[in-house]
């Protein structure tokens, strides 16, 4: 009785912890090439792309979640998910989110039941949890992935954050996402700002058939927060217009074939924009068509891109071989198109399934820049990633 006295007694921390899951991913590469996201110096004067070998850490991250049964279908469900860079070097990667605070990827509390799902925290958008098809790849910071489009420019998360998710019915599916702007700052103009961000999307699958379609609207998105002059959160701007972003996908993910297409445009301000330091990389200071360049002048430039993109793989045995191609248009700046700046990147490589967990890759990407004066970026990979 005595032994079974104190085995109960040991066993209660662990019946504590039943419901809270430990999970995460490893995985890390060799890369090889020329790429702008790659930081190996260059010649003095010169803006030619030099060549190197990187380790990288290409999306490791570790998490805990848990539930708790409330009773009548409802429950009350958590996470945290901390990125991680098992290569030492901060930054690398694919957008995992390090720096010196925990919860960097989704953490949320949150209840679910019946009537869906509602969560609290930092959260992913629909793009960023429920889409990317045409992303298949794995990669750190080469060109041997969909690193041009905007899976990898502009899907993320969002901080303070309330998101709902409808159930599934009849395979249709959506979500709305709000993020609360917690600094209500002002503008150049002294009128008080309202950054508040706000994500729809919608899907629908049925036997392997999927079509996705998101938006993401950012309120007053041309108050300059970025880091344009060395000072960071430099108030430029009038804060007075709206930027945003979608994408729509499509396509077929079963019986070993992935079929995905995609296409998307972009509304954004400034620095705020991804394609900010493609355009000639304009400056306070700068003098643009006779007029010297302010911060307002900087944050008030309004980027539109149009991108396009198509994977195909298919999976015999351990072997999924794969395909991407994806395009960027000329990008217009304030309605003006600025010419030579679309670009073509093609994509092609291997995942090898060792098991269930663990899966060795290699691939290779070339993006070819329209531009003359625009070094075109090549990167080759092999790497392992590992779920547990």
């Amino acid at each position: 009785m005595k032994k079974l006295i104190a085995l109960a007694v040991a066993a209660l921390p662990l019946a504590a912890m039943a419901d809270v899951t430990l999970y995460g991913n490893i995985e890390a590469s060799v890369e090889g090439g020329k790429s702008n996201g790659y930081s190996f110096a260059q010649e003095k004067n010169s803006s030619k792309l030099k060549s190197g070998v990187r380790i990288d850490d290409t999306g490791s991250y570790i998490g805990f979640k848990g539930n708790e049964d409330l009773g009548n279908g409802l429950k009350a469900i958590w996470q945290v998910e901390q990125g991680l860079n098992i290569d030492g070097t901060t930054g690398s990667g694919s957008g995992n989110g390090y720096n010196n605070t925990w919860a960097t990827r989704d953490s949320f509390v949150g209840l679910t039941g019946d009537f869906g799902t509602v969560r609290l925290g930092r959260l992913s958008t629909y793009l960023n949890s429920d889409m990317e098809k045409y992303d298949a790849w794995i990669y750190g910071a080469g060109v041997n992935g969909a690193t041009i489009t905007s899976a990898n420019t502009l899907d993320g998360r969002i901080n303070n954050a309330i998101r709902y998710d409808s159930p599934n019915i009849a395979g249709f599916k959506f979500t709305a996402l709000y993020g609360a702007d917690e600094q209500r700052e002002y503008a150049s103009n002294n009128t008080r700002t309202n950054k508040n961000i706000w994500n729809l999307g919608l899907g629908y699958e049925n036997s392997g058939y999927f079509v996705d379609a998101s938006y993401v609207g950012y309120m007053d998105q041309n108050y300059g927060t970025a880091d344009i002059t060395g000072v960071n959160k430099t108030k430029f701007g009038a804060g007075d217009k709206n930027g945003n972003y979608w994408r729509i996908e499509g396509g077929y993910n079963a019986n070993n074939l992935l079929v995905a297409a995609a296409y998307g445009q972009s509304k954004l301000y400034g620095a705020n924009s991804p394609v900010f330091g493609q355009v000639g990389g304009v400056a306070i200071g700068d003098v643009v068509n006779g007029r010297t360049m302010t911060g307002d002048d900087i944050a008030n430039i309004e980027f539109k891109t149009q991108e396009a993109a198509l994977t195909l793989g298919y999976t015999i045995g351990a072997f999924t071989p794969k395909f991407t191609y994806a395009r960027v248009w000329d990008i217009k700046a304030n309605g003006n198109k600025i010419e030579d700046n679309a670009l073509n990147q093609y994509v092609v490589g291997v995942d090898y399934a060792l098991s269930k967990r663990t899966t060795t890759y290699a691939s290779y990407g070339y993006v070819d820049h329209k531009a003359n004066e625009v070094s075109s970026e090549q990167t080759f990979a092999v790497g392992v990633q590992h779920k547990f």
